[in-house]
């Protein structure tokens, strides 16, 4: 049986996230194609016409479908022919005297049978509800790793509009520090700040263009794994379409856990591959049940025969008889009479033959099964215990889908409560920060303390933008359990 989890939210996060802050990768996506605009719904699509993956559900699915077919056809008459052609050389044996014959001998046997099954206890109908079953399963398994690779595309995508972001901030942080060193050269040289705090700032300013370097080297590894995701080869560069990402609503999410967990056993398909997979198995406890059965069925046959040794009855003229003597006074008289004198012929007409030894049978046959070793009572057993386990395996999928709920849940609302202090700490540090900075444009605090304030403003707007984006990932995850459109 076809076991599979519920794609899990580390599992998920933990490889963009470990991709977004990848700081020291040096990885870039490189390649000599044109440069292709993305939209986010035509990379979905592409991923999915080219994951190796849906390729193999997709042949798992024909073979079910194929399964199912057959098991209906099986209700179908069968129809066989056979042709038999025999050479015996030497002594043979005639098929039609049954005497043995002193030349070569060529034997023709042609037949028909047909066969019908009329009853079997239910063997067939089971059968059939049972590949059906599977054939939906399947089905539901296909759709599913159509989801999967789906949200893996939208959290790949969302990844490098993080990175872009983030590298956005860091460039734009590099800018105003080099604004900030043109202002401080001068004041050096008038006179009016020492040269230590100019050295400060362009010690500052290669921080911040290390930083934009690990931001870039993490936006080109998020796209390479997008561009893995897409396994397209005439794709080797690419530039994705922005898109508005809705700003997260500080409400949090607006269903709650047991309104997403009702939805989610509707919607997602790995519950209704299980679901499907125990009504399969109900039906192969009845399949086994019917071999318990008597099986009732109706067949005919027609045969007919050819051989070289069948031969024609020839008249060669007349010939006298002596039948025996007749006394008649003591005197024997001879009894005489005149009979055809035969002789073989030519060899009797091929369709002849077969006309002249048809045979034809119809028969009705029964088949009891009175003791079989005990095989009927183990099938039985062995198709119950296959339907528990797809009970279990049920189960399992509707705890599996409801811890990943909670947890996905309460993700969401320490992302959100995330995203409100980052609201909140952006905006005071960005007051505190225009104090500071006209402060030290006056020459009223040193450059240890306007850094400071520069340097805890920097980071908050990158945690606010990581937090934004890490809110946004949260919902997706928790829409993505509810079947809704992933897309924005």
């Amino acid at each position: 049986m076809y076991r599979k989890s519920f794609p899990t939210i580390a599992s998920l996060f933990a490889l963009l996230f470990t991709l977004a802050f990848a700081a020291q990768a040096q990885t870039a996506i490189q390649g000599n194609g044109t440069l292709v605009k993305l939209k986010l719904t035509q990379a979905v699509d592409i991923a999915l016409q080219h994951n190796l993956n849906v390729k193999s559900y997709q042949v798992s699915m024909q073979n079910a479908e194929l399964q199912f077919q057959q098991a209906k056809f099986n209700q179908l008459p069968s129809l066989s022919g056979n042709i038999n052609q025999s050479a015996s050389f030497g002594r043979s044996i005639n098929p039609y005297t049954n005497g043995y014959d002193s030349r070569n001998i060529n034997y023709n046997n042609l037949g028909l049978n047909a066969n019908v099954l009329l009853f079997n206890g239910g063997q067939l109908k089971n059968n059939i509800l049972q590949t059906e079953f599977t054939l939906k399963a399947t089905q539901e398994d296909l759709q599913s790793i159509r989801e999967n690779i789906s949200l893996q595309v939208v959290l790949s995508y969302l990844s490098i509009l993080n990175a872009e972001d983030q590298l956005a901030i860091a460039k734009t942080q590099t800018e105003i520090t080099k604004l900030q060193i043109e202002r401080t050269q001068k004041l050096v040289n008038a006179g009016s700040v020492a040269i230590s705090t100019l050295l400060d700032l362009k010690a500052q300013l290669a921080n911040e263009e290390s930083n934009v370097v690990s931001f870039q080297s993490a936006l080109d590894i998020n796209k390479l794994t997008l561009l893995q995701l897409l396994n397209d080869s005439a794709i080797s560069q690419f530039e994705l379409e922005r898109i508005q990402v809705p700003v997260p609503n500080s409400s949090a999410y607006e269903l709650s856990i047991a309104d997403i967990y009702a939805k989610a056993v509707e919607a997602q398909p790995l519950v209704r591959a299980a679901d499907f997979r125990v009504q399969g198995a109900a039906k192969s406890v009845d399949v086994a049940k019917a071999f318990r059965l008597p099986t009732l069925s109706l067949s005919g046959s027609w045969s007919a025969n050819q051989s070289n040794a069948l031969k024609s009855v020839q008249v060669l003229g007349t010939q006298e008889v002596t039948l025996g003597n007749v006394n008649v006074g003591g005197v024997n008289y001879p009894l005489t009479t005149t009979q055809p004198k035969y002789g073989e012929g030519s060899t009797v007409g091929y369709f002849d033959q077969l006309n002249n030894t048809q045979n034809k049978v119809v028969s009705l046959n029964l088949s009891i099964p009175i003791f079989t070793k005990y095989q009927n009572r183990t099938r039985v057993s062995q198709a119950n215990l296959q339907k528990v386990n797809a009970e279990i395996e049920a189960s399992k999928a509707r705890l599996t889908l409801r811890q990943n709920i909670e947890q996905a849940y309460v993700n969401m609302l320490n992302a959100a409560k995330k995203y409100e202090a980052g609201l909140t700490q952006v905006s005071a540090l960005e007051e505190s920060f225009r104090a500071s900075e006209s402060k030290f444009g006056a020459g009223t605090i040193d450059f240890v303390s306007y850094n400071l304030q520069k340097t805890n403003l920097d980071k908050a707007k990158l945690s606010l933008v990581q937090s934004k984006y890490d809110y946004v990932f949260r919902t997706k995850i928790l829409d993505y359990y509810q079947g809704k459109n992933l897309t924005f």
